[in-house]
């Protein structure tokens, strides 16, 4: 991100995902070093592929060194559970390719050279991710520069530079990935190659891509009966699951829940309680003779002068600010989710907006703050001595944002910029230069405009979060914990449920690698006991604790991998058995209609349905107009027999009847066919590196277990 972005959100922090290596780290820190992972202190397998155990010990050592590395990249002292799921799965992924994609490749003989390695790295043909390393690239242009891989490897990876190796060894793990990733390539590019269309075939994907047909349909819709009125027997359920178990087969094992939430809302109470300690706060904060430490004593947020405009004030205080008196303190008011007090510090006219533009010399990366400053002041006298202020940005500024526009930041608003940034624009003259320290390094400000100055309050303010108290939190968790306790079973979590009127959430798909429940954010703890191996269908859980939300719940069924059995699909099996018992009803029906209405217009007329105005398809559509993904309507109306009533046809939403009004027109194939084969095989081989991970996937034998672990 920009440094011109992380101004205007006033100096967020910046997390940037990294997975695998970060080269640029080689010339800013040491790469590697052990750890030992206490989540890890046994053997237990983490999971199987192919015969193959995943020592779960192993699993652990790896995820602490990935950690320990993103740390050390990052210049952070801790992961966020976003980057530690992502590393999880890149682990396991790295595994599923040893175990899977790796064997493949050696049965296929498929190799990588140390020419064709030195090729992708230094020769003529050199890999996009050598050439996107920061390192490798201009300063200015940000073109990939060769002479700087060669150099960095002259260099960098030096006895002199690398005493101890740790460049190297990261540079060789580099290596060994390139060379990993292009046998992969390789590999699937054989299956690619191999891709062949006939011309038969290409023929036939023309004509089913142009030949249109004219039809016309009615439909009878499965929900003019309700589910409600019919009854359907575990052998009909049966019937169709035997008919159909191939349409619900999953490559995962998936498990149902349902659950309860208790809310932790700030009762009427503790807004009052809130009330009266900002109310006490307020005598202190009239007399207070440091503002800046009292603030950030008492209030929520840290101390900042704000200068507001004439309405920019909730309707509360407004006013009474604008009207009031040097040191004067209003509220407490509610602002949102706030309550607030407002000190009015005094009066000044100030633009709303500034224009500006600025040379960032940062001080993130290895510069010191004199050596900033230094050169902050030689490029201000060159500037002033006559220097083009864009050209110079080009050549120095360190924010990849605004450098590609000559340094120039555009219009912003008061209070956008962090605050040394923002007052020197906000005080200073159009015309002024200043430098200014920010946590970003040192930057030279040209304030290019401003707008005509108005009227303005400096306000201080304090702001304390509406929360619930203790014991509201209390009060709700006793709630919750009487309701898991009282909840033996799911007949009884039912029967508490209603009785108590708790709404009961229903969630029937849950994946092992789930990062949480439905909307329960952080639930990644759910998910695991979902998985618990001491969870049984009917279990009820401990109550747990998710963003200010207590949460109960019940495991009520489990999908195996692969086709779940009867049982596990009777409860979803049910409605679709009901609508093939309205098919049945409606199939019935229309064949006793068609048995004197020959038109489709007679047809509408004898079953009260209104026929569809003429439309046209073609063998390639994905949805039939008006009517959505209907496959077997697509796969039936442009092979039909012309103006001849179809058979009853069974669609996803209700039972069909259509007519194809006349022959379809005439098509003929191009003689030449190559454009239509190379768009075909174009197609497949865009599906087919998806398609052979997947294939290889589905094939082998992989138990994954990381849910008992994360």
């Amino acid at each position: 991100m920009a440094v011109l972005e992380s101004i205007r959100s006033r100096g967020g922090t910046i997390v940037v995902v990294i997975i695998g290596l970060a080269l640029v780290s080689f010339v800013l820190q040491d790469m590697f070093s052990s750890g030992n992972s206490s989540l890890f202190g046994s053997s237990d397998s983490i999971g199987e592929i192919n015969g193959h155990s995943i020592s779960g010990k192993d699993f652990g050592t790896l995820l602490n060194d990935q950690e320990e590395k993103y740390k050390r990249n990052q210049g952070t002292t801790s992961v966020d559970e976003n980057t530690r799921q992502q590393l999880i799965n890149k682990i396991w992924n790295d595994y599923l390719d040893q175990y899977l994609f790796n064997e493949q490749i050696e049965d296929a003989g498929v190799a990588v050279h140390e020419d064709e390695l030195f090729d992708m790295i230094q020769g003529d043909n050199i890999d996009q991710q050598v050439q996107n390393i920061p390192i490798f690239k201009d300063s200015i242009t940000q073109q990939f520069d060769r002479n700087k891989v060669f150099s960095f490897l002259k260099t960098q990876l030096s006895d002199e530079k690398d005493p101890d190796g740790k460049y190297r060894q990261a540079w060789a793990e580099f290596e060994q990935d390139l060379m990993k990733q292009r046998r992969k390539t390789k590999f699937n590019n054989l299956i690619k190659k191999a891709m062949y269309v006939t011309s038969a075939q290409a023929k036939r994907d023309y004509l089913d891509k142009t030949k249109n047909v004219t039809y016309r349909l009615v439909e009878k819709k499965y929900d003019t009966i309700a589910d409600s009125t019919l009854k359907v027997t575990d052998d009909e359920i049966k019937k169709y699951y035997d008919e159909h178990k191939h349409e619900f087969e999953q490559n995962d094992e998936t498990r149902k829940l349902e659950y309860v939430v208790f809310q932790v809302n700030p009762t009427p109470e503790d807004r009052q309680e809130l009330m009266k300690s900002m109310e006490a706060l307020k005598v202190d904060f009239s007399t207070t003779n440091n503002d800046t430490l009292f603030v950030n004593a008492n209030s929520a947020d840290p101390f900042q002068a704000q200068s507001v405009r004439r309405g920019a004030l909730p309707a509360q205080v407004d006013s009474s600010v604008f009207s009031g008196t040097p040191g004067m303190v209003y509220g407490p008011y509610i602002d949102g989710e706030q309550i607030k007090l407002a000190k009015l510090k005094g009066f000044k006219a100030s633009s709303d907006s500034v224009s500006a533009r600025h040379i960032l010399i940062s001080t993130r990366e290895g510069m010191d703050e004199a050596k900033a400053m230094a050169k902050a002041d030689s490029i201000k006298k060159a500037i002033q001595a006559g220097a083009n202020f864009s050209l110079m940005a080009i050549q120095f500024s360190n924010d990849d944002g605004s450098k590609v526009k000559g340094g120039d930041l555009g219009w912003f608003t008061e209070g956008r910029m962090v605050p040394e940034f923002n007052d020197a624009c906000f005080n200073g003259n159009k015309g002024d230069m200043p430098i200014v320290k920010t946590q970003y390094g040192v930057h030279i400000i040209e304030i290019m405009d401003k707008t005509k100055p108005m009227n303005k309050a400096d306000v201080v303010t304090i702001s304390r979060k509406i929360e619930p108290s203790s014991a509201t939190n209390q009060n709700v968790f006793a709630q919750a914990n009487d309701f898991a306790v009282s909840a033996e079973n799911y007949d009884a979590f039912k029967k508490k449920a209603a009785e108590k009127n708790f709404f009961v959430v229903k969630f029937p798909t849950v994946r092992p690698s789930d990062k949480q429940v439905n909307d329960l954010t952080e639930s990644r703890e759910l998910v695991m006991w979902t998985y618990g191996e001491e969870t049984e269908v009917n279990t009820i859980s401990k109550v747990y604790e998710f963003s200010g939300k207590y949460v109960v719940a019940a495991l009520t069924g489990v999908k195996d991998k692969g086709i779940p059995s009867f049982e596990q699909l009777k409860e979803d099996l049910e409605p679709l058995a009901k609508r093939e018992k309205k098919a049945d009803k409606f199939e019935a029906e229309y064949k006793a209609a068609m048995a004197s209405a020959k038109t489709i217009d007679a047809l509408g007329t004898k079953m009260n349905l209104a026929p569809d105005v003429s439309n046209s398809i073609n063998f390639a559509a994905y949805q039939v107009s008006g009517h959505g993904f209907e496959p077997k309507l697509i796969g039936s109306i442009p092979v039909a027999k012309p103006n001849v009533l179809s058979a009853p046809v069974r669609g996803n939403s209700g039972v069909y009847v259509f007519v194809v009004e006349g022959a379809p027109a005439s098509v003929t194939p191009p003689a030449d066919l190559s454009a239509e084969k190379k768009q075909i095989v174009g197609s497949a081989q865009g599906r087919a590196d998806n398609g052979i991970y997947t294939s290889l996937l589905k094939k082998a034998k992989v138990d994954d277990k990381r849910y008992r672990f994360f």
